[in-house]
């Protein structure tokens, strides 16, 4: 006896058929919104890869100085691709598990400069005074260049 002769089996296929547990027009909506929604990720994820990142022409303070040019940006990435330091270092805890994370070190130098700025390492206002000074203005440029030279 095959299973196309068995009576009980071509009764619950009949059964199947009859009482489907979701109608053909929900699957369709499904499939439809499965395929939009890949169509949609696929589009986002080749515009990521292709469009480039806005550089700014200049940026100034508000004095109206020059901080740095879209030139100065190029010429940075430059450097970067140059060195192959993509896997070297790592900002805000995204990056390569080799180097420094570069942003403790900005961290660091800063509350140094800071520090010194205020009285040094054992002036009791030096570090109130450094906390309420990076709370209401950024780092000068000055500054951040200084342990630099």
């Amino acid at each position: 006896m095959s299973r196309s002769d068995d009576p009980a089996l071509a009764a619950a296929a009949s059964r199947v058929r009859e009482g489907a547990l979701v109608s053909r027009g929900w699957v369709q909506v499904t499939a439809l919104v499965l395929l939009s929604g890949l169509a949609i990720l696929g589009f986002l994820g080749y515009r990521a890869y292709t469009a480039d990142p806005p550089i700014a022409a200049q940026v100034r303070t508000a004095n109206g100085q020059v901080v740095y040019t879209g030139a100065d940006v190029t010429a940075g990435q430059q450097i970067f691709l140059r060195n192959g330091l993509m896997e070297y270092g790592s900002i805000f805890g995204h990056g390569a598990y080799l180097g420094p994370d570069f942003t403790a070190d900005y961290l660091h130098r800063a509350a140094q400069i800071a520090t010194g700025d205020y009285g040094g390492a054992s002036s009791s206002t030096a570090r109130d005074r450094g906390r309420r000074r990076f709370q209401d203005q950024p780092l000068r440029r000055e500054d951040r260049h200084r342990d630099l030279q």
